[in-house]
């Protein structure tokens, strides 16, 4: 067992800061951050005001962590549309970082929430609207047996470890670089890595992402590159009888949008079949985006055991494990532990019931509409880019994209991820948000379309990103 002290957690190049920023504008900011200053001066003062009572400012690092010189507070949303405190107003294609697949205040789920409200929120027992959820679930995933609620992607992915853990008996876990898995220890490997730290592709060295992880935890965690099966099998091989559970995003979606390569998925199933271990899909970013069933639907690959959240709920806070019975029956006393006081509360409960109701609509139309909008806004995205001068890389999976400044044509895996330019996407981001579309500048999240955007909305943000990308090039080329 290894006793050397863990290495302090990678960051990404010139974006991500460790400190928050101060409300005040340093002297070498853009343009584009004055005009930003100039339009947010309630967003200033709360977020002066915030620093002194909450660490960094917000109750998430995300929500604060690359925006310059701070973040802007939302008031309110309503469809597509976000309305900030200085009344400043959005195309949003953040959407709760993915969460909101039909759109801001929806009235179907205002509407749920509401009589449920005035019924209860939460009793600490039994009640039927878990089961219209799981049924609804069911209907929309028909490759799972069963499935279990939660509270957030966190609690999905360490209570489906678990399961795996002891459905097979053994501790290890398998895990891809730049894959992102929540909060707990066992998922804060290797989301960043750096290669003069991580150390050769094809053997990565599993790395901390934050301070606190004990280095005994390093000892079960095996870290592979994405989208390289013959690095996978290699380490599956070195540690055949070790691994209880593999764990992937089926589409990257934390280091840029990257799909897998063909039957990639299909292969590492295969592979996990062979060695005992558990494949876990994290869909918490896919599920009930790229399709009802998420990316194992898109792609025809059905993994053991599958993690939910953000589309599912709509804005509500709610996640699930699902999965086949033979490892979902090990939940129980004496067996598995799974449980928490908010855990499928009526609240959420409505809400997410009503929120698959509403994508669920027409035989499941609104998914060939965010197909549709999402190839027509990636390839105008990216004529905007070229006619500009330059280089990008856009890509996409239903209902989602990333844009990276880069001269790479297409990025399979997270060390591509890191040859792109952070500080021009910033840059880019600060513009879109100055002229009313509102993304996160952190160059990893994605940009992600709700049922709420139409036509309408898609030709206006093209124009938009059309005259970003020409500013971009007057001022900063």
């Amino acid at each position: 067992m290894s006793t050397n002290s863990s290495p302090p957690a990678p960051v990404r190049p010139a974006t991500k800061q460790q400190e928050p920023p101060a409300a005040t504008l340093p002297s070498n900011q853009t343009t584009a951050a004055l005009e930003k200053v100039r339009k947010t001066t309630k967003s200033a003062a709360l977020y002066d005001e915030a620093r002194t009572l909450i660490p960094g400012g917000a109750s998430s690092i995300i929500r604060w962590a690359s925006y310059e010189p701070y973040p802007i507070y939302m008031e309110s949303g309503n469809g597509p549309r976000l309305t900030d405190v200085d009344g400043n107003a959005y195309l949003d294609y953040l959407l709760g970082y993915g969460a909101l697949i039909n759109g801001h205040a929806h009235p179907k789920m205002v509407q749920a929430i509401s009589n449920q409200a005035t019924k209860g929120v939460l009793f600490g027992t039994p009640v039927e609207l878990e089961i219209e959820l799981a049924r609804k679930f069911k209907q929309m995933v028909p490759s799972a047996d069963m499935v279990i609620f939660g509270t957030n992607g966190t609690d999905a992915t360490m209570n489906a470890i678990r399961i795996a853990r002891a459905a097979t008996g053994k501790d290890m876990v398998l895990k891809f670089e730049g894959h992102y898995h929540g909060q707990h220890d066992y998922a804060m490997i290797s989301v960043e890595a750096p290669p003069s730290v991580a150390g050769l592709e094809e053997y990565p060295r599993p790395l901390p992402y934050s301070a606190g992880i004990p280095s005994l935890v390093l000892d079960t965690v095996i870290v592979s590159p994405w989208n390289n099966l013959r690095a996978f099998e290699r380490i599956m091989k070195r540690h055949r009888n070790e691994v209880a559970a593999i764990i992937m995003e089926p589409i990257m979606a934390n280091s840029s949008v990257i799909p897998p390569s063909p039957d990639y998925l299909k292969s590492v199933k295969e592979i996990a079949a062979q060695n005992d271990a558990l494949l876990i899909f994290d869909e918490v970013v896919t599920g009930f985006r790229v399709a009802p069933g998420g990316a194992q639907e898109l792609y025809g690959v059905t993994a053991d055991l599958s993690t939910w959240g953000k589309a599912m709920g709509g804005g509500v806070p709610i996640s699930a494990v699902s999965g086949k019975k033979e490892y979902m029956d090990l939940i129980g006393p004496g067996k598995v532990s799974y449980g928490g006081t908010y855990f499928a509360n009526s609240l959420t409960l409505a809400g997410a019931l009503a929120n698959l109701e509403v994508l669920s609509e027409q035989d499941n139309y609104h998914f060939k509409v965010f197909k549709e909008l999402t190839n027509k806004l990636t390839a105008e995205v990216s004529r905007i880019g070229d006619r500009a001068g330059q280089d990008i890389c856009v890509q996409a999976a239903p209902g989602m994209f990333s844009l990276a400044f880069t001269k790479l044509k297409k990025i399979i895996n997270y060390r591509e991820s890191l040859l792109i330019d952070w500080n021009k996407y910033r840059m880019l981001t600060q513009l879109l948000m100055n002229k009313g579309i509102f993304v996160h500048p952190d160059n990893y999240e994605r940009l992600t379309i709700s049922t709420a955007h139409t036509e309408a909305d898609i030709e206006r943000t093209l124009l938009i990103f059309e005259e970003a990308f020409r500013d971009l090039r007057d001022r900063y080329n």
